[in-house]
């Protein structure tokens, strides 16, 4: 069986999902499989989050039926629709209709920024974003230095045409503009970043957190996968539970 060490599934937001499963791929330890069901997010409306959040919510009462060992549901824009206080209870009642361990995408993130002792940080967004699209970062307690966005990025369905070297200039100029930055972190886990995570925390003394990252380590480490894994940033050094 190909997921003979550890079956992840996985809702994902966009309705065409291309980038995530590739670099699930490049990190993850052979015996390692992703089961992926896409949702509905193509333009972002309120419409589409709640259709998603109740898609995602089906979806993975299937992937518990099918087996899977930890359901991570996609999104933080769909795990905060209802609140960021309801994270918890939606966890726990995705894991009581599935039946297996379920953890969100913002749950893995914002554990990833406290693993590396985030404080201050830069965010590298993929448009401008608003105060409340922060919050999860305000209410958990970690300050927002500075952030921008990527110019010209393509549609969601089309963001597996874009380049990692979009995000990480952004993320350059933002530390050199705030050396007191001690983490870079883009969310998102659906355009490219994995690629150059560990050459830009070495030239900038920093730490790197992208969604991607930050959800495939989340997962792994659920299902006690402890492989090293080099070249994907000092997150990857340490991955007992917490």
């Amino acid at each position: 069986m190909y997921g003979h060490r550890a079956r992840i599934g996985y809702t994902s937001p966009p309705v065409v999902t291309e980038v995530f499963p590739y670099e699930f791929y490049r990190i993850a330890p052979e015996g390692v499989t992703l089961a992926v069901s896409t949702l509905v997010m193509n333009n972002i409306t309120s419409e589409e989050l709640q259709a998603s959040y109740d898609l995602s919510v089906r979806v993975a009462t299937e992937m518990g039926k099918a087996g899977v060992d930890l359901v991570v549901l996609g999104g933080v824009p769909i795990n905060l629709c209802r609140g960021v206080d309801k994270v918890d209870d939606l966890i726990k009642t995705v894991e009581q209709s599935a039946g297996v361990p379920v953890t969100t995408s913002v749950t893995a993130q914002l554990n990833a920024l406290r693993r590396l002792g985030a404080r201050k940080l830069g965010v590298v967004n993929l448009s401008r974003a608003s105060a409340l699209e922060y919050d999860y970062l305000l209410k958990a307690g970690y300050e927002i230095v500075a952030s921008d966005s990527v110019p010209e990025i393509p549609p969601l369905n089309h963001l597996g045409k874009a380049n990692s070297r979009m995000s990480f200039d952004v993320a350059r100029e933002l530390k050199r503009a705030h050396p007191e930055l001690d983490t870079l972190y883009f969310p998102c886990p659906h355009r490219p970043t994995v690629d150059a995570i560990q050459d830009v925390e070495g030239e900038l003394n920093v730490n790197v957190v992208t969604a991607s990252q930050a959800i495939i380590w989340e997962a792994l480490r659920r299902c006690a996968i402890r492989d090293p894994i080099p070249g994907y940033g000092r997150l990857f050094t340490n991955l007992e539970p917490d």
